[in-house]
C-alpha cells in the first residue's frame, strides 16, 4: 500500500477546472423536494440535526466527497488528495423559505445557491437542507463540480436514498483519511511518472503500425459519425432570443408533467417518450418567442442533446433541430421523430428501458454524464438533457422523495438549459436562465402545460397511432 494518497484529474476534469469563470459556472445542481415524514418539526421545519447524522453516517462510503485539489508543483495540473481538515459543517447547510415556501421561493433560493462558485480549497460540493416547502415538505440542493460529480464514491443522493420506507442509516463510522503527499514529493512522483515511457502508449503504437487498416478504419468511422451527428453544425446557426452575454445571475424554474399524458401524446403521435418531450419543449419555447413578438419564422433553433452510449459510462452530444417554425404540433413531432431515428440508426445509443431498468437512484450519475458531454454550445443552441430514472419511490429514511430537478450549468453564450428528469410516474422540467437574456423564464414553465394541454387535445381527435412491435 503506498505512503501517501493523491490522483491525477483527467484531461476533461481539467478542462471543466480551467473554463470556470465569474460568469460561467462548472457546477450542476439537484433539487430534491421530500415530504416531511419523520423530519417533521412541530414548528413545521425540518429536522436538520437529524438529516446530518445521516449524512455523516453515509460518509464512510464516499470517499470522494473528502477529496480536496491540490497543483503539482511546475506543472501546476490538479490531483485529488484527502482533506485532513474535512469539517461536514462547511457542506451541508441549512436554509428557510419564507411562508408560503412556493416553488417560485423555492427556485429563487435555489438559483441564489447555484449562482455562487464552490470554494476550491474545500471538497468541491455542498448540499443545503431548505425547510419550509409548503405542504410540509422540505427539499435537498446538491451542488458538485463536474469534475467531481462523475467519480465512483460520490453520488450523496444513490447513498442516501431507498426503496424501503424503513430504511434505517448504519452508526456513523470512521472515515480513514489517507496522507497527502508533500509538495516535494508531489513534484517528484509526477516527474518520474511523466518521464517514464509508457507502456500502454508504446501497445498503442506497436498495434497501430502492425494493424494500420484496422486502426484506419476506426479513425474513418469515428470521422464519419462524427459528421453524421454534427450535421446542423457544419451550418452556423444565427442568433437567437436566448442568446447573449452571460451575467453571474441566474434564474429557475420548474413543472411536473405527468408521465401518463405524455404516454398518451406519444402512442397519438408516434415515436418515443424522448420524441414527445422534444416536442412539448419545442411548442413551448415557440410560444414563449411568440410572447416576445418575435416570429418563430425568423429563428433558427437547435437543441444540443447527450445522448448515452450503450456502454452506459460515457454521452455524446447530438444536434437536434428544433422547429419552432412549424405552427401545428403534429409536424412539430414528425420532424423531431426524423431526427433521432436517424440517430438510433446510425450510432450506438441506450434505449430508455435498459437505462431505467435499477430501481436504485441513477439519476445523478446518468445526469453528471450528460452534463460533461456537453462541453459547447454555440449561437443559436441550447443544452436539452433528457434522464430517466427509478419508477417506484424512494425514501430518505421514510420521508418519500416526490419532486427531483437536475439544473445544467450555463455557457458560452446560451443563456437557457433545459432539463428532463423522469422519477415515479412524472417528468421534471427545470429551466436554468440568465435573467439578463432570458426575461420572466417562469413563463416557459407556463407555456410547458399549455402545450401538453394542446398536445393532450390533438391525441384525443386522433386516437392512437399504429406503431411496430418494440419502439420505445
Amino acid at each position: 500500500m503506498a505512503r501517501v494518497y493523491y490522483e491525477r484529474l483527467s484531461d476533461e476534469s481539467t478542462h471543466h477546472l480551467d473554463n470556470e469563470s465569474s460568469r460561467r459556472r462548472e457546477h450542476t445542481a439537484m433539487i430534491l423536494v421530500f415530504e416531511g415524514g419523520p423530519f417533521a418539526t412541530q414548528e413545521g421545519g425540518a429536522d436538520y440535526a437529524k438529516i446530518r447524522r445521516i449524512v455523516e453516517a453515509r460518509l464512510p462510503e464516499l470517499p470522494r466527497l473528502r477529496t480536496k485539489l491540490r497543483r503539482v508543483p511546475v506543472e501546476n495540473h490538479p490531483v485529488w488528495v484527502d482533506d485532513q481538515e474535512f469539517n461536514l459543517d462547511y457542506h451541508l447547510r441549512q436554509s428557510s423559505l419564507p411562508r408560503p415556501g412556493n416553488h417560485d421561493q423555492l427556485c429563487r433560493t435555489a438559483a441564489r445557491i447555484a449562482a455562487t462558485r464552490l470554494d476550491r480549497s474545500r471538497p468541491l460540493w455542498d448540499c443545503w437542507v431548505i425547510e419550509g416547502v409548503e405542504g410540509g415538505r422540505f427539499a435537498l440542493v446538491l451542488k458538485m463540480h463536474k469534475a467531481l460529480a462523475s467519480l465512483e464514491g460520490a453520488d450523496l443522493f444513490r447513498a442516501l436514498l431507498s426503496t424501503d420506507p424503513a430504511s434505517m442509516a448504519p452508526p456513523p463510522g470512521r472515515c480513514a483519511t489517507r496522507p497527502a503527499p508533500s509538495p516535494v514529493e508531489l513534484f517528484t512522483s509526477e516527474v518520474i511518472r511523466r518521464w517514464s515511457p509508457s507502456r500502454r502508449a508504446i501497445a498503442r503504437a506497436v498495434d497501430f503500425v502492425r494493424t494500420p487498416g484496422r486502426a484506419g478504419r476506426q479513425v474513418r468511422r469515428r470521422a464519419v459519425e462524427v459528421l453524421k451527428v454534427m450535421g446542423y453544425q457544419l451550418r452556423p446557426a444565427g442568433e437567437s432570443p436566448f442568446d447573449g452575454n452571460l451575467s453571474p445571475h441566474r434564474a429557475f424554474a420548474v413543472q411536473e408533467v405527468d408521465l401518463g399524458s405524455v404516454q398518451t401524446i406519444r402512442q397519438s403521435l408516434g415515436g418515443t417518450v424522448h420524441d414527445a418531450v422534444l416536442t412539448i419543449l419545442t411548442g413551448a419555447l415557440r410560444r414563449f418567442v411568440q410572447d416576445l413578438r418575435v416570429s418563430p419564422t425568423s429563428v433558427d433553433l437547435r437543441g444540443v442533446t447527450p445522448i448515452l452510449a450503450t456502454s452506459g459510462d460515457e454521452a455524446r452530444p447530438f444536434i437536434i433541430e428544433l422547429p419552432v417554425w412549424e405552427p401545428t404540433g403534429e409536424g412539430r413531432q414528425e420532424i423531431l421523430a426524423e431526427q433521432t431515428r436517424r440517430i438510433r440508426s446510425e450510432t450506438d445509443v441506450a434505449g430508455a428501458e435498459e437505462i431505467a431498468a435499477d430501481d436504485s437512484w441513477n439519476a445523478a450519475r446518468l445526469f453528471s454524464i450528460g452534463a460533461r458531454a456537453l462541453k459547447h454550445i454555440e449561437n443559436g443552441q441550447l443544452a436539452i438533457l433528457q434522464s430517466p430514472g427509478p419508477r417506484q419511490p424512494l425514501y430518505l429514511e421514510g420521508a418519500r422523495l416526490v419532486e427531483c430537478y437536475g439544473i445544467l450549468p450555463l455557457q458560452d453564450s446560451s443563456g437557457l438549459g433545459v432539463t428532463v428528469l423522469s422519477y415515479a410516474g412524472s417528468l421534471f422540467f427545470a429551466f436554468n436562465a440568465d435573467p439578463h437574456i432570458v426575461d420572466d423564464v417562469g413563463r416557459l414553465r407556463d407555456a410547458v402545460d399549455s402545450e401538453v394541454a394542446e398536445l393532450l387535445g390533438v391525441a384525443a381527435a386522433r386516437g392512437p397511432a399504429l406503431r411496430a412491435v418494440g419502439t420505445v
